[in-house]
């Protein structure tokens, strides 16, 4: 197997650093080392940003492949792996190579493709270490919500996110619920429809209430902030549940905003 780089994300970095921590006490508890991506900058999160400038997203992401090469790349960040995985289908085509090169060479760097891997693939690709590892049994009712962004990066790798997310959720000692299929979490529309973005969170808190949930649990750490911060609804992160888990002293419930 490759080396690791990790690479948080700016979101998680800027607003979510505990989920940071978690990661990291867990690749500690697993014994696998990751070094930090060196010159990390965001990669332009396909739904924000990418749609601003198509091709700056292309070649900011086509660099931190380039940085990556020869190492597997683990995100924290759904929207990361989403916009890293995307842009590396591109970056392996000849139009996709031929697009950026003229920006790789003024920076001094060729065109590349490294492994991406997301947090959540990481942690169901090590399920059963994770089991073994587990002291303290999460034995709660949660709605499994992976989010648009983890459903999407998934499903290029032909993966199940929900299927992922319920089985690491379980290996804790937790019961699994999964609620209605393709759900969003709304953040996307944040700053673009408020009433349309409250109605489709909305939708989603109540599908997770309905099912019997004492919380939501995600990979996704706009789906995070969108639920705890905006919703209002007890959210857990999945980083924060295996960590917990596996030993975990940090009160990480202490950085939410629902109480």
């Amino acid at each position: 197997m490759n080396d690791i780089v990790l690479y948080p994300g700016c979101l998680i970095q800027s607003r979510l650093p505990f989920l940071e921590a978690a990661a990291r006490f867990i690749l500690d508890k697993l014994n696998v080392k990751a070094d930090d991506i060196e010159g990390f900058t965001c990669c332009m999160e396909p739904v924000g940003l990418r749609s601003l400038g198509p091709e700056t997203w292309k070649g900011v992401c086509a660099r931190i492949h380039s940085i990556a090469f020869g190492n597997r790349i683990l995100t924290l960040c759904d929207g990361c792996n989403m916009s890293l995985s995307e842009a590396g289908k591109e970056l392996s085509t000849e139009h996709g190579r031929r697009s950026v090169s003229d920006v790789m060479k003024e920076i001094g760097r060729e065109v590349n493709v490294a492994e991406v891997t997301g947090l959540l693939e990481f942690l169901h690709s090590n399920l059963e270490t994770i089991k073994k590892k587990t002291v303290t049994k999460m034995d709660f009712d949660l709605a499994v919500f992976p989010g648009c962004h983890c459903e999407a990066a998934c499903k290029m790798k032909g993966l199940s996110a929900t299927g992922m997310l319920s089985d690491i959720v379980r290996a804790l000692g937790g019961n699994a619920i999964s609620i209605k299929k393709n759900l969003c979490c709304g953040g996307g529309l944040a700053g673009v429809d408020a009433e349309l973005e409250k109605k489709v969170m909305q939708e989603a808190i109540s599908s997770a209430k309905d099912a019997g949930a004492i919380a939501v649990v995600t990979s996704c750490p706009f789906c995070f902030l969108q639920f705890d911060m905006v919703g209002r609804q007890t959210t857990l992160h999945i980083a924060e549940l295996v960590a917990s888990g596996m030993g975990w002293e940090e009160d990480a419930h202490r950085h939410h905003r629902t109480k």
